[in-house]
């Protein structure tokens, strides 16, 4: 089709034409008609060249961490006998990205290629889609185009950043894979023989060690070792409500913090799995394939509604119970022991800390990283003085019971907080900064 230069070629063609034919003036008339003649000559270029152009476009890589260059690459080849004209190629481009990317290539010969890169840097965490990709071909002059589309849509995924974390140390030394294989006294079938206890209900009759029972006239039980296995579970709070108002920085920040967790333990050999309040995450795992997964995960991981939301969407007289604690009730439940729980969540609750302490019964260490919601919203002073006050009184209830507590605000790496809990048995969760002034009472 003519462009607007081509229409106003063509039209100021037919003017120029009458008018000469009315004055008698052949020479102007030719000059219309050839106008005319140059937008036709135009228009068959660009429709009906005897090119055939395969259109291919390349994203390397196609999973990146959150800033790092995501370069796009167009490829066109000519499979036709005869020269393509200059074409336009316009990208669309994701949300947040610019728009659209659009740039142009020069007549392409028979048989050859040309290629046009372009870089993107991505800022956020997700699953993005480049394209669909338009091609429209112009004549030199421009006075004629033609616009098709070229190349489907695209896909990368962009992962959150994450912080090089370390392993806490026990008794002064870097854990490492085979120190973490601590051994601790239980009820379940183990390695090797450990000690003898009463005989209790419920014990499993063919551990009695009949040796001591008919010394001591009561029944003993063959109590074994089991080892802390190199497991890790991370537990992500993917409801709304910790979260509150501030999801895109709240949230934001819990995904990130479960990501380093999830390249600490990859980088530490464990075997991990990484679940979630609403989504049943992944199976535990190791190796690079597990790395991935779980970063796959947590890149396009939203946050889901609380479990207020859904029963005030059933109505009242359906009464469900929070995900986060029948998550941990189910973690706890089980019976293999493994090495350490680490939970990320918004505002810790009491009920939260309650089924943390609990945990430890089965994981040797057990950690919360809280990311609050007053801390990253704009919520009214009294709020944010509410907001604190709560969470210090949870994270009170976690210390107490051995359970290592990091209650980070904005700007505060979590490298930091992990490092100086790995030599004590929590912190304090509070910040003067955010705890309510006397003098404005």
């Amino acid at each position: 089709m003519p462009t607007a230069r081509g229409w106003l070629v063509g039209v100021t063609g037919l003017i120029v034409g009458i008018i000469g034919r009315a004055l008698g003036a052949v020479p102007v008339e030719q000059v219309g008609f050839a106008l005319i003649a140059l937008v036709g000559i135009a228009v068959a270029i660009v429709r009906l060249g005897r090119h055939d152009l395969e259109v291919t476009r390349r994203v390397a890589p196609e999973r990146a961490a959150s800033g790092a260059p995501i370069t796009v690459t167009i490829d066109v080849l000519n499979r036709g006998r005869g020269p393509a004209p200059m074409m336009l190629l316009e990208d669309r481009l994701p949300r947040g990205l610019g728009g659209r990317s659009r740039f142009a290539l020069s007549g392409i010969e028979p048989g050859g290629t040309r290629s046009s890169p372009y870089e993107l840097r991505p800022a956020r965490r997700g699953r993005y889609r480049v394209g669909p990709l338009e091609m429209s071909f112009i004549d030199p002059f421009a006075l004629a185009s033609t616009r098709a589309l070229a190349a489907s849509e695209a896909e990368f995924l962009v992962y959150p950043s994450h912080e090089e974390l370390a392993l806490p140390r026990d008794l002064g030394e870097r854990r490492s894979v085979a120190a973490s294989a601590m051994r601790q006294p239980t009820g379940a079938t183990g390695e090797e023989f450990y000690t003898l206890r009463e005989y209790h209900d419920g014990d499993d009759l063919r551990r009695i060690h009949w040796p001591s029972t008919a010394k001591r006239r009561k029944y003993m039980i063959r109590q074994e070792e089991t080892p802390w296995h190199t497991r890790a579970t991370v537990l992500i709070d993917d409801r709304s409500a910790p979260y509150e108002s501030s999801p895109e920085a709240s949230f934001e920040r819990a995904v990130e913090a479960a990501a380093s967790l999830i390249d600490l333990y990859h980088r530490s050999g464990y075997s991990y799995r990484l679940v979630g309040a609403h989504s049943p995450g992944l199976p535990s795992s190791k190796g690079t394939d597990a790395h991935r997964r779980c970063l796959d995960l947590l890149a396009t991981l939203p946050a889901g509604p609380s479990w207020r939301d859904r029963r005030t969407e059933t109505g009242p007289a359906v009464a469900q119970a929070d995900p986060l604690l029948v998550r941990m009730a189910s973690l706890e439940s089980a019976t293999t022991p493994e090495g350490a729980l680490v939970v990320v969540t918004g505002t810790p609750s009491t009920e939260l800390a309650v089924a943390c302490s609990r945990a430890r019964r089965r994981f040797r260490q057990v950690a919360v990283v809280c990311f609050p919601a007053h801390r990253f919203g704009t919520h009214p002073t009294k709020a944010r003085w509410d907001g604190e006050k709560a969470t210090q009184s949870a994270v009170v209830l976690m210390v107490r019971s051995g359970v290592k507590a990091m209650v980070l605000g904005p700007g505060e790496p979590l490298q930091r907080a992990w490092s100086s809990s790995a030599s004590s048995r929590g912190t304090g969760g509070g910040d003067p900064a955010w705890a309510q002034k006397p003098e404005l009472v």
